[in-house]
């Protein structure tokens, strides 16, 4: 399911008219100018072009010289179907896919869909597209193959463990899905995904707060990754069923430094409980105001990675022909006036493994005392879960060495790659080390007892030279 809509929209109606244009004499005057120009080629240039591309063509070039990714032009198709796909409506096979190991890995396969009925199974893997590989593609690519007009088929080849590599036919349908999905993890914490804000996301997400209050739940995640953003109203009502009535969620800032500010209308559904919220690189926009609104007022703890960075505004212009102009008209900062166009939030647990994500959550909200355990099926144990992975440990000559990334984030830990020095940095509440090749710097140095190793593209650390951070380890 394609999560990457990097968009937001206000739902404020903005309705140019030929009086609004005179009030700008030089917009007047070029808009007079360029409807002449039109004229004249539409009518008589030699090689007869067609109204709709020239149309199009004219459209594009505006739209290109403002240098902004996010205003854009629909036809009345397209506004329908973008319209749609916030509403989680599609038409493609039915499933939710990651990027695994440079190929697309089936994370969910949804009941009743087209994958589904074909055979597709989650922990499959894609190898190929209609004869062409998957290998390296991005998820973007991958989905925009495995999507087509309902009816059309598609082919692709699978890789399932335990099995020699098969090929499946899939006859593309219309997907409808809810862009909330809700159950309840282990230890009493409730779990709410949200894709996308569509017009149903807010009902959506308090029918389901409300299904985990009365199923007792203790602890809340709220996962907004590869959330792209959608309605502001969506995001504004979730805000207020946690966080009450008459509270700032966004504030915004025109081009004229004219600052408005948009607030809850709702009372909260449950009472406060603590309260973790998944962020990362694709949680944009809406997704954004709703993570930035709980992180400023101190109900949530954001745990993930750095989001999109998409702070902009933009509202839905509709035009004569049926179509629209999604046109940028303004900043949006947090309650605490934070800007994040352009750097994102920030979160409060760094953590870029996806598959520990969830799971330091969970250590979070429990309170847990981080444990890992690494078995030879590359699985590990941890907050009362067994987890797959991509990688496991590593023995060379009676040494055993791990994932270090892996390792030490689902034990608490933040690691991050410094690009000035060209060391990794690790981090927990009170330390802060520079790993090098060899050494372990804290203040004072201390030798590794063996060099970092790079195995299938991951960086590994000996287990004896995690006790340098102290940590306990037992083989």
């Amino acid at each position: 399911m394609l999560k990457k809509l990097i968009v937001l929209i206000s739902l404020i109606a903005l309705l140019w008219s030929p009086t609004a244009f005179a009030a700008e004499d030089k917009a007047l005057t070029n808009a007079t100018t360029l409807g002449e120009i039109f004229g004249y080629i539409s009518n008589y240039h030699l090689h007869k072009p067609d109204i709709d591309q020239l149309t199009n063509s004219a459209i594009k070039g505006m739209l290109d010289q403002l240098g902004d990714p996010y205003t854009v032009y629909f036809s009345p198709g397209e506004l329908d179907k973008f319209s749609g796909e916030l509403n989680g409506d599609f038409e493609g096979i039915g499933a939710e896919l990651e990027i695994r190991e440079h190929l697309p890995y089936v994370v969910r396969v949804f009941n009743g869909s087209p994958a589904e009925q074909a055979g597709l199974r989650s922990g499959d893997v894609i190898l190929s597209i209609d004869n062409n590989s998957t290998q390296g593609k991005t998820l973007t690519q991958v989905v925009e193959q495995l999507r087509g007009k309902k009816g059309t088929k598609v082919r692709i080849m699978v890789k399932r463990v335990g099995q020699p590599d098969f090929p499946l036919e899939i006859t593309r349908n219309t997907i409808d899905l809810p862009t909330v999905t809700d159950n309840i993890l282990e230890g009493q914490v409730g779990y709410i995904a949200v894709d996308s804000f569509g017009l149903e996301t807010g009902e959506e997400f308090g029918n389901a707060l409300i299904k985990l209050k009365e199923e007792g739940i203790k602890y809340l995640i709220i996962d907004l990754r590869y959330n792209g953003g959608g309605y502001v109203d969506a995001a504004l009502e979730i805000a207020g069923y946690l966080l009450g009535k008459d509270k700032i969620v966004l504030l915004t800032e025109d081009r004229e430094k004219y600052s408005d500010s948009y607030a809850t209308e709702l009372d909260a559904l449950i009472a406060p409980l603590p309260m973790v919220v998944l962020v990362n690189d694709q949680s944009a926009s809406a997704a954004e105001i709703l993570a930035g609104a709980l992180q400023d007022y101190g109900r949530a703890t954001l745990v993930g990675t750095n989001t999109y960075g998409k702070g902009t505004v933009q509202d839905i212009l509709p035009l004569g022909n049926g179509g629209a102009l999604k046109m940028t008209t303004a900043y949006y900062l947090t309650p605490k006036g934070r800007r994040i166009d352009g750097q994102g939030l920030q979160p409060d647990r760094y953590i870029a493994t996806p598959e520990l994500q969830i799971l330091a959550a969970k250590q979070i909200l429990l309170q847990e005392k981080p444990v890992i355990t690494f078995t030879a099926e590359k699985t590990i144990s941890t907050a009362g879960e067994t987890l797959s992975l991509p990688v496991g440990y590593h023995k060379e000559n009676d040494q055993f060495f791990v994932p270090l990334r892996l390792t030490l984030e689902a034990l608490g830990y933040e690691v991050k790659w410094d690009e000035q020095t060209g060391n990794i940095e690790v981090k927990d509440k009170n330390n802060t080390w520079q790993l090098t090749n060899h050494s372990l710097v804290n203040g004072s140095s201390k030798l590794m007892t063996q060099p970092l190793r790079r195995i299938n593209g991951y960086t590994y650390i000996s287990t004896e030279d995690l006790q340098l951070l102290g940590i306990e380890v037992v083989i």
